[in-house]
């Protein structure tokens, strides 16, 4: 006795050829979102973003890109200043003193520690939506 069975893999194999095309404008949108959640949180969730005086909330810019086959977020803050707040010190080399309560320093480097799951879901969430939409 033989016993033989067919699958028909052309709508699965489509689907793959779609992702696979898909998948980089995607996941820009992912990091998008990502970067765009980054940036509130780093201005506004403890510790914030220090707002005594200047312009330095006003000049944290994102950018994504594609570098090769990678998608790169970053955030900018142009201003001579930024690197000494943003680690505490002030320009004669002192401990930086913050005045407005909740901001302080490292409020860029914790939000890469502390949420760090978040952004990745914010991409995967993308990626996931993607998957479904061709494989449901």
């Amino acid at each position: 006795m033989k016993i033989s069975v067919d699958f028909d893999v052309r709508k699965f194999n489509t689907g793959l050829l779609l992702i696979r095309k898909g998948l980089p404008d995607v996941s820009m949108r992912g990091m998008r979102d990502a970067m765009d959640d980054f940036k509130d949180d780093c201005l506004y969730k403890l510790p914030a973003c220090p707002i005594e005086e200047g312009d330095l909330r006003a000049a944290h810019e994102i950018s994504v890109k594609r570098v090769g086959s990678e998608i790169v977020g970053e955030l900018h803050v142009d201003l001579p200043y930024a690197v000494s707040i943003h680690e505490g010190i002030s320009r004669w080399g002192t401990p930086y003193k913050y005045k407005t309560p909740g901001t302080g320093a490292k409020w860029i480097q914790s939000k890469q520690l502390r949420y760090r799951r978040k952004y990745f879901a914010k991409i995967k969430s993308r990626i996931i939506g993607l998957f479904k939409r061709w494989f449901s």
